[in-house]
């Protein structure tokens, strides 16, 4: 697919295009409560349109990739079908900016006359789709970002499909606070809201005196240095510290925080990134050994549709699959099962209420289901990296419960 150029704009305009255009550049037809909005994409016989929202380009270019290879490898394996359907992929570079982002939110709802929305890795893109998706109502399936906004208003045309930013934290804390052995607490993230987000979730549920400090880095390749925050984290007396650093950054996080000796002395806890991925595993080297995750998902999850989910993604991309990969497979589930429940003419407010009517469905993070505010739920997983015998890993410790 050949990669396709986003216009860049201010997420204002972007918002504004979205809201003066949904009348004349997304061919809808408003009924009633707005339900029947329809599209040229998809119909009872023929293709069904997808825009894929993913990042190709910029910081985030490595947790796209990684995304289109999950929905891919669904719709490799089903005759590039859902629901019975030819898909029509239509696939949008999110770039790593938010004006890149809601570019892209705008093109894909308002000229592309897709059907359904898949993807997104930043918050500031779903955020400013948010809006863009309800005025054009195109229903849109978020496979990374767990912005909180979005369940504090949720769209009845948007679903998180990935997780809240708070439950890696809350679910972490709730298992920290009974565990006298972590000690106090110290926690540190990115600046930026994918880093307060999980910070907030974690304080919900963790005793405040046991908070050892707090502290906020400036993220995507501007901190390169981490002793600052390293000689704090010591001198907190800390026996653990909870870490939310994206992409590169933690990589460099977690090798100084291992030349730095700390790992001899206080546990290091990531919200289900710090190690994500064997390329990064494989760059961070011994310091990555011991470090522990709270995440939604991880290769050794036990349930037939993950066993056979891993072993053809090995097969394809010679690598295990990572979370950003297997949100998007669940994702392509949760479309292909809704899709064939339809009856007539596949357009966005069919698919928007099949999904509505789905009730619960088994993919590779188990099982799967939207509560009242769209979010997913699903089982979250304590991880630690270990040597074993097929090389270093993260591996399953126990379950912290469901979200």
């Amino acid at each position: 697919m050949e990669k396709r150029r986003t216009i860049i704009m201010g997420v204002a305009g972007a918002l504004a295009l979205a809201l003066s255009t949904s009348a004349c550049g997304s061919s809808l037809k408003a009924s009633g409560s707005g339900d029947s909005a329809t599209t040229g994409g998809g119909s009872a016989s023929g293709s069904v349109k997808i825009g894929e929202l993913v990042a190709l380009s910029g910081a985030y270019a490595v947790v796209g990739k990684d995304m289109r290879n999950g929905f891919g490898l669904y719709l490799e394996q089903h005759g590039n079908k859902l629901g019975g359907h030819k898909v029509d992929l239509d696939v949008v570079d999110e770039g790593s900016s938010a004006q890149s982002g809601a570019a892209g939110d705008t093109r894909l709802a308002q000229q592309d006359k897709v059907d359904a929305i898949v993807g997104i890795v930043s918050g500031p893109t779903a955020a400013a789709g948010r809006n863009i998706f309800d005025a054009a109502k195109v229903p849109a399936l978020l496979g990374n970002t767990g912005s909180v906004v979005l369940g504090k208003d949720p769209s009845p045309w948007v679903w998180r499909a990935s997780y809240d930013n708070g439950d890696p934290g809350r679910l972490l804390a709730a298992h920290l606070a009974k565990d006298a052995s972590a000690g106090s607490v110290y926690l540190m993230g990115a600046d930026y809201s994918g880093g307060h987000e999980t910070m907030a979730g974690f304080k919900q549920k963790f005793p405040k005196a046991r908070i050892a400090g707090e502290v906020y880095n400036p993220p995507f390749g501007q901190t390169t240095d981490f002793s600052p925050y390293l000689s704090k984290i010591k001198a907190s007396g800390a026996g653990s510290v909870f870490v939310f650093e994206p992409g590169a950054d933690a990589i460099q996080f977690v090798k100084q925080f291992h030349q730095f000796g700390l790992d001899k002395t206080v546990k290091l806890y990531g919200a289900g990134f710090l190690t994500q991925g064997q390329p990064t595993l494989k760059a961070q080297g011994a310091g990555a050994l011991g470090v522990y995750n709270s995440t939604r998902y991880n290769w050794d999850i036990k349930n037939s549709v993950n066993e056979a989910f891993v072993k053809a993604y090995e097969a394809k991309y010679k690598t295990l699959p990572t979370v950003y990969a297997a949100t998007m497979y669940d994702i392509a589930i949760i479309l292909d099962k809704a899709i064939g429940t339809i009856q007539g003419d596949v357009n966005r407010a069919s698919i928007k209420k099949a999904i509505n009517d789905m009730g619960s469905v088994q993919g590779v993070r188990g099982t799967l289901s939207f509560n009242k505010t769209n979010t997913i739920e699903q089982e979250f997983y304590l991880t630690q990296v270990k040597k074993t015998a097929d090389g270093v890993r993260n591996v399953i410790v126990e379950k912290l419960g469901r979200s």
